[in-house]
């Protein structure tokens, strides 16, 4: 048995976790990417309004401000397109500046953790037989690195043809400000918005070139997925079962007496077999064989003490449900073949309408591979 070398005591496995090694890990940070994405997506799907241009509903382009196009507009106050025509209605907008936000920071944030939990995955999914048996799946817990907190600045520049197409981009705007941007299943970051310049001018000819412009600031976090060579999210995973046993107290065996301790260390020997075999309690889903059968794979089951030889009913050592239903135990017989238990069902007799007959001996159906089978009893799991 594993030996705990700083405390000199045995290792209980069941106390364990299970971590997944670095290359099991699915660690994901946030990155500066992400809050740029966070907030473009959100003007384009839920801030950004439609206009009518020449009687047809247009949603406004937005376009993120690389170094060639915001030089571009810096120079000539406005976009053009390859072929030179100006790119109106637009949205442009840049990342400016990262400050630290002082009033969240903490300079103990690398060396803090906060656990997440995930009850349900793909491998450990809900099914009513665990929920009525009471049978604990095993949790995903993920323990984050808290993140730095920043306040990330956006320069944003709107274009228009008209003062009303420009009023309805800015109310739907000013309605968004001190709001959490980001998709519902992905990041959300907090955007304010304090005041917008709007300036009207007249372009090449006499095209006319309404333009406002105004600062966004969004309240940000920013996580690497990997800091001096460890994962920021680390997952681990909670027993997938517990077994235990039984404390016997022998009432009058108390105390310091010599001979107590002595008689009680004897009685506790002389029933140990009664006790671990009154402890035993299985769990399991068993897998489909035929019509009429279904199977437990991987267990064994346990001698009868010869003391509870006639006083425990061997043919009632197990619960079986399918499909979440209770089936009487005097519908089915079991057979031990190796590491696996068989339960042969007698499905009943035919009705004449395409069904069975349901009686207290007979099933009155047949299983399906569909079906989910359900085992609860007096059986150890390999």
């Amino acid at each position: 048995m594993a030996v705990d070398p700083l405390k000199n005591l045995p290792i209980n496995r069941g106390e364990q976790l299970k971590v997944e090694t670095p290359s099991q890990e699915r660690g994901k940070g946030v990155r500066l990417y992400d809050v740029d994405m966070a907030i473009a997506e959100h003007m384009i799907d839920t801030v950004v309004p439609s206009v009518e241009v020449f009687r047809e509903k247009v949603k406004v382009p937005v376009m993120y401000g690389n170094p060639e196009r915001w030089k571009a507009i810096q120079k000539n106050g406005y976009l053009r397109d390859k072929n030179g025509q100006l790119q109106i209605p637009l949205i442009m907008f840049k990342r400016n500046s990262i400050e630290r936000n002082d009033t969240m920071a903490s300079s103990m944030n690398r060396h803090v953790s906060y656990p997440s939990v995930s009850q349900y995955s793909k491998k450990h999914k809900y099914d009513k037989f665990s929920a009525m048996t009471g049978t604990q799946k095993p949790v995903e817990i993920y323990d984050v690195v808290m993140p730095d907190y920043v306040t990330v600045s956006y320069e944003v520049m709107i274009w228009t043809d008209f003062t009303e197409h420009m009023n309805k981009i800015v109310e739907a705007f000013q309605y968004a400000t001190d709001e959490y941007w980001g998709d519902k299943s992905g990041f959300k970051f907090k955007v304010k918005i304090d005041s917008f310049d709007n300036t009207t001018e007249v372009g090449e000819g006499s095209q006319r070139i309404v333009r406002t412009s105004f600062t966004m600031l969004v309240n940000a976090y920013l996580l690497p997925e990997q800091f001096n060579n460890e994962s920021t999210h680390k997952k681990s995973l909670t027993p997938k079962k517990v077994v235990w046993g039984l404390e016997t107290d022998l009432t009058g065996m108390s105390g310091g007496n010599v001979t107590n301790s002595v008689v009680k260390k004897q009685l506790i020997n002389e029933y140990s077999d009664i006790i671990d075999f009154m402890s035993i309690r299985g769990s399991k889903k068993a897998s489909f064989v035929d019509a009429d059968t279904f199977k437990l794979q991987n267990v064994d089951l346990p001698k009868l003490p010869p003391e509870l030889d006639g006083v425990f009913d061997v043919t009632d050592w197990f619960r079986i449900y399918i499909n979440g239903v209770f089936v009487a135990n005097t519908k089915y017989t079991y057979e031990e073949i190796g590491t696996e238990i068989h339960f042969n069902f007698n499905t009943g007799s035919a009705d004449g309408e395409g069904g069975y007959v349901s009686t207290n001996s007979e099933l009155g159906y047949i299983l399906e591979n569909s079906d989910e089978f359900g085992v609860t009893g007096k059986f150890i799991e390999e």
